[in-house]
């Protein structure tokens, strides 16, 4: 039965918990991406350049509503929940694209599926692009 040995392992994390040696201090805040604390422009900073060289500025200074700034910001991070993210997460569903039988991750559903290429041709269309 997994309820005792899950109950034993709550025990030892709750016995790990109390044993840290705690000091009894007044709590700091601290915001480690800007000297003096919390700043906007820290964390626009933060957003527009990572630590591996990879910039986001083309997203953060687009003339585009902040809605569509941040949606295309976690598809470049490849955090949109695609089937193909929601099934590292234990997500036990249907991998495949709900339009055609590949499997759905975000290149695919935004840019490869047939449907989003006709959606894609539609909007350049109406745009006038």
């Amino acid at each position: 039965m997994a309820a005792p040995l899950l109950f034993e392992q709550w025990l030892g994390v709750v016995n790990q918990a109390f044993s840290y040696p705690f000091e009894n201090e007044q709590d700091k805040i601290i915001w480690k991406w800007h000297a003096k604390g919390f700043t906007s422009k820290s964390v626009y900073d933060k957003l527009t350049t990572e630590d591996d060289g990879y910039h986001f500025r083309h997203i953060w200074k687009a003339k585009i509503p902040y809605k569509i700034k941040i949606f295309c910001w976690l598809l470049e991070q490849r955090a949109v929940l695609t089937k193909d993210n929601m099934i590292k997460s234990r997500w036990d569903g249907d991998p495949t694209c709900h339009f055609c039988p590949c499997p759905e991750t975000v290149d695919h559903l935004f840019f490869q599926c047939p449907t989003a290429k006709v959606v894609w041709g539609i909007y350049w269309h109406m745009s006038g692009c």
